[in-house]
């Protein structure tokens, strides 16, 4: 084991803080960019931004990871930074948590008009399946003149 992993330094929790916080600006456009593809209803669209969405959050993943060492003794790791940093770095977490929230709210909103639309879907498939078996009960009958006049 490294003397960094054993004993993490303040000035690398701050540059680790910095690139988690880039990553969730990313995230943030990228939930965007999905609530204004949901509301179109372009699902090739959506896909697309699906997969970077998952491509940034693997990302944010690794970086947690990364800030492992300092999360056991965090109090520690943050007072150990110079007064200016150590507001900044509060400032900006306290900013994450808005951008999270945020976040978590459009894709609410988002899965709620999935959910609409793919209830609808099922409603008008059912219709369907009505109308058919309805055309198929009356496919099998013969519909031949039912009395006929005959001369005897």
């Amino acid at each position: 084991m490294t003397k960094h992993s054993e004993h993490p330094q303040p000035d690398g929790l701050v540059a680790l803080i910095d690139r988690q916080i880039d990553l969730y600006d990313t995230l943030d456009e990228l939930s965007k960019r999905q609530h204004s593809i949901v509301e179109s209803d372009d699902t090739d669209a959506l896909l697309r931004v699906l997969a970077e969405r998952q491509d940034v959050i693997d990302r944010i993943g690794r970086l947690s990871r990364s800030l492992e060492p300092y999360r056991g003794d965090w109090d520690a790791n943050v007072n150990g930074l110079p007064d200016d940093e150590r507001a900044r770095i509060r400032r900006r977490l306290d900013g994450l948590a808005v951008v999270m929230e945020q976040i978590a709210r459009r894709d609410e909103h988002d899965r709620d008009v999935i959910e609409q639309r793919r209830a609808s879907i099922g409603a008008e498939l059912g219709g369907v399946n009505r109308g058919g078996a309805a055309l198929s009960a009356y496919a099998g009958q013969s519909r031949g003149p039912r009395f006929q006049d005959r001369e005897a």
